[in-house]
C-alpha cells in the first residue's frame, strides 16, 4: 500500500515543483528532492468552472489552490463520473505548481488535455483517506502470521478462521462475511458492527486506493 506519510512522494501543494523548474521525472534531474513519480492529494472544495474545467482544492496542509484542465471546453470533464465530487479526494500524479504573478495570490496546478484522465478521485475526505491509508499499511505489515477481527479485535493465528470483507478484500471479521452492498442478515455480529461503524464508507476508499496504486 502507498505510504501517505511520505511527504516526498505525497507532497503538499507548496512542495510541488514549479512548472518552470527542472523536471524531477527527467533522468538528468538527479538532484531533485522529488522521486520520478509523486502524487498531490487534495480535497475537492468547489467547482469553479468558467471557461475551463476548474476545481478548488485543499491540500494536506489545508492550503487552497486551483486545479485547471487545459485544452478542454468548460464541459470537457465530467467531474462526477471521475469521482471528483465536492468532499472527495483528488489524486494528481506529477503535479507541478504554477506560481502567481501577484505575490498576494496563490498559484495553481494545470493539467494538459492528454493527461486529464490520469487525475483520479477517491470517495472520501482527505483526512479520512490518509487515516485509511495508514490503516492499510498497518494491516499489510501486521503481526507475523496473525489475524485480527476488525470489530472485536480478537486475534487468531494464521489460518485462524477470519474471513475477508468481500468488498475490499482487506478487512477481516470473525463472523461470516457474505455481503457486497451491506449486511444481508444478522448472523454476523462483528461484520454488521464493522459495517455500521464506518467500514461501509472505508470499504469504498480502500477499493479506490487499490485501483490507483495496486
Amino acid at each position: 500500500p502507498p505510504d501517505f506519510t511520505n511527504r516526498t512522494i505525497f507532497p503538499s501543494f507548496a512542495s510541488c515543483p514549479e512548472v518552470a523548474g527542472p523536471d524531477p521525472s527527467s533522468s538528468s534531474s538527479v538532484s531533485s528532492a522529488l522521486p520520478t513519480d509523486w502524487y498531490l492529494l487534495a480535497q475537492v472544495k468547489d467547482d469553479m468552472t468558467i471557461n475551463k474545467p476548474t476545481l478548488v482544492l485543499g491540500d494536506r496542509d489545508d492550503s487552497p489552490f486551483a486545479l485547471v484542465f487545459n485544452g478542454l471546453e468548460r464541459d470537457g470533464v465530467d467531474f462526477k463520473a471521475r469521482g471528483l465530487k465536492k468532499g472527495a479526494t483528488a489524486v494528481i500524479p506529477r503535479a507541478k505548481r504554477t506560481p502567481p504573478r501577484d505575490e498576494t495570490k496563490r498559484g495553481f496546478v494545470s493539467v494538459e488535455r492528454e493527461h486529464a484522465g490520469e487525475v483520479r478521485g477517491i470517495p472520501g475526505p482527505l483526512k479520512r483517506v490518509l487515516e485509511v491509508g495508514e490503516g492499510l499499511r498497518a494491516w499489510s505489515n501486521g503481526g507475523e502470521g496473525g489475524e485480527v477481527c476488525e470489530s472485536c479485535w480478537e486475534e487468531r493465528g494464521e489460518g485462524g478462521g477470519l474471513l475477508k470483507c468481500m468488498g475490499c478484500g482487506v478487512v477481516r471479521y470473525c463472523s461470516k462475511v457474505s455481503f457486497l452492498d451491506g449486511p444481508t442478515c444478522g448472523c454476523g455480529d462483528c461484520q454488521v458492527k464493522g459495517w455500521n461503524a464506518g467500514h461501509k464508507t472505508d470499504c469504498k476508499i480502500i477499493k479506490a486506493i487499490q485501483a490507483v496504486w495496486e
